[in-house]
């Protein structure tokens, strides 16, 4: 649902040939959304204290370090000092925008994605069938042999792939099936062998760390809802930019 403060999408003044040839280079969408961002942001600027530690962050993520490098990148990309502040505060300016406009939306948001935050830590032997992993299992289970001696026999054998210990990953990285598992056991448990595809893991769960809807996190969703807004607004832009133009794809 389009924000009440969304201004109405329309196509930008492009005639014909700036509009194939911004398609043609794959440069016509990033036009669009630096456009359609810029139109979104509050209008306030930001306070000579806040544009100065925005500027040095833009200068450490650039590598600029000495006035040299800040004027030869400047040539680079034909940017103007009105340019460069620009481009320097824009990180800053859509903090402070995507909070204004989203914080009382930010945490359902995290809530409905959390499972793709929380990470885990895990050991995992990796069989190509269920009678070697069942075998494995008990070894592990009743002290006889270790995960790395296991890990590092399956290699030898020919099985290199799946062995060893993982993470911290984001859970939404495991496959399905051994994901649910993980998330609902405690630390050091040690799980039945699961069929993942054509292989069977046998797993031991190291550490489970849960994400929290924290500060940054709630910035973290603030920023994610601003920008599905502006590609929201810019998918309705370019399909009025083409109809306009005249080429739908075929």
């Amino acid at each position: 649902m389009a924000h009440p403060e969304t201004p109405p999408p329309s196509p930008i003044s492009l005639v014909s040939t700036d509009v194939d040839q911004l398609k043609h280079h794959g440069l016509l969408r990033q036009l669009i959304n630096a456009q359609v961002t810029e139109e979104l942001l509050d209008a306030d600027a930001l306070e000579p204290e806040a544009m100065k530690l925005a500027m040095q962050g833009y200068r450490k993520r650039n590598s600029l370090a000495s006035a040299e490098q800040l004027q030869k990148h400047c040539r680079r990309f034909g940017y103007s000092q009105k340019d460069l502040q620009w481009q320097a505060g824009l990180q800053e300016r859509i903090r402070r925008t995507s909070a204004r406009r989203f914080e009382a939306k930010a945490e359902l948001h995290y809530l409905t994605r959390k499972e793709q935050f929380d990470q885990v830590t895990y050991s995992q032997l990796s069989a190509p069938n269920q009678f070697l992993a069942q075998e494995l299992f008990l070894r592990i289970n009743e002290g006889e042999a270790s995960f790395g001696e296991l890990a590092a026999q399956l290699r030898k054998s020919g099985n290199e792939k799946g062995q060893g210990r993982f993470g911290p990953t984001p859970l939404a990285k495991v496959p399905a099936a051994l994901a649910k598992q993980l998330r609902s056991c405690s630390t050091g448990t040690l799980l039945e062998p699961i069929q993942v595809q054509t292989s069977w893991l046998i797993v031991r769960l190291e550490q489970f760390q849960p994400t929290q809807f924290d500060a940054a996190m709630q910035q973290r969703m603030c920023t994610e809802l601003f920008q599905q807004e502006v590609a929201g607004i810019v998918d309705e832009r370019i399909a009025a930019l083409i109809n306009a133009n005249g080429n739908e794809p075929t």
